[in-house]
């Protein structure tokens, strides 16, 4: 199982139109949710954004079939 984090902040409503487009993706693995200043201020123009091992999945407006290629593949 992997770990994913997503990269968010508070008012962002792109931020949550993203992570509604992944919630599914918490049946096969954990996602974090983390903030942008929580040491991860690299992202602050690019979130929302998901990492897997610290690798960028995907950012801004989010294409599901992009994330679960790279997931899966």
């Amino acid at each position: 199982m992997s770990k994913l984090i997503f990269v968010t902040s508070e008012n962002c409503e792109l931020c949550n139109k993203a992570f509604k487009k992944i919630k599914f993706i918490n049946f096969f693995s954990s996602i974090k949710k983390v903030d942008v200043t929580d040491g991860y201020e690299e992202y602050l123009l690019r979130i929302p954004v998901l990492l897997k091992n610290d690798e960028v999945v995907d950012e801004g407006v989010f294409n599901i079939w992009k994330i679960i290629k790279k997931l899966v593949f």
